[in-house]
């Protein structure tokens, strides 16, 4: 059991990590990793696993949300599904061998990338592979069809095996990777972001569950953080429409550099 200030700040921290998670466009796991070792000193591998339960939470309901409104290309994210699964068991277990300093690096090394994503928007962080079989997908949602879409398993299976790869070793959810992966696939970013959900909630369920196994959760931060973050998260959706999208990268791109220069001093000087 966690003492009660640590529950209020957990939570308070929750929901401004949700709300800027939400404004963003991500996953809170670029926050919720950080916040569990600087904040609550938490090793790297439990803050790993908490964070990606906490982003079980978060991602549930928009993936409900997301269902209804019909802007999910199921087969495209079955595509991602089964290599980021797959991938994200292997790096949840790899944590298990490698040591938390590692991890924190990895950490820093991802969300490093991107924060250089979100300040210069032609950073190419996911190119588009277009090669071998393929196949076409056609989603309509409540108000219109959209076009069929060339579905390359190649292009899937790469980036989807590193999004996996990255959820389990460093606790993100992925949708960094899947979303420009769904994008240069020609999916409308609305479409992507929604179909990207689903990938996530997959992704970090099954990353989750083999931290669960090395016993790398802390059940009491991951409930007061997750109840935190479902609140900031319907917060920072309903305010994203109105902030200015480019003030919201370059400023979400400068907290993210800040996030990772700041783990990864931390860390270096631990060693």
């Amino acid at each position: 059991m966690i003492p009660v200030p640590d529950v209020a700040a957990a939570v308070c921290m929750g929901v401004l990590a949700g709300f800027l998670a939400a404004l963003a466009g991500v996953g809170g796991g670029f926050l919720y990793v950080p916040i569990l070792v600087l904040v609550f000193g938490l090793d790297p591998q439990d803050a790993v696993g908490t964070s990606l339960t906490v982003i079980i939470f978060t991602t549930l309901a928009a993936s409900v949300s997301y269902l209804r409104q019909k802007r999910v290309f199921f087969r495209s994210a079955a595509c991602l599904i089964v290599p980021s699964v797959v991938f994200a068991i292997a790096g949840a277990y790899l944590t298990a061998f490698i040591s938390g300093v590692i991890v924190a690096l990895l950490f820093s090394l991802v969300v490093g990338l991107l924060a250089v994503k979100l300040l210069f928007q032609e950073f190419p962080l996911v190119g588009a592979i277009e090669r071998g079989p393929f196949c076409e997908e056609t989603c309509c949602d409540r108000f219109s069809c959209i076009a069929k879409n060339r579905l390359y398993y190649l292009h899937y299976a790469v980036w989807g095996s590193l999004a996996g790869l990255a959820s389990g070793l460093t606790g993100i959810g992925g949708g960094v990777f899947n979303v420009p992966t769904l994008v240069t696939a020609g999916i409308p970013v609305h479409f992507a972001v929604a179909t990207s959900t689903i990938v996530v909630l997959a992704t970090s369920g099954a990353g989750a569950g083999i931290h669960a196994t090395l016993g790398h959760i802390q059940p009491a931060y991951a409930l007061s953080l997750s109840t935190g973050a479902v609140i900031g998260a319907y917060a920072g959706a309903q305010t994203a429409p109105k902030a200015p999208e480019q003030l919201l990268r370059k400023g979400i791109g400068i907290l993210l550099a800040v996030v990772a220069l700041t783990m990864l001093i931390t860390t270096l000087l631990g060693m």
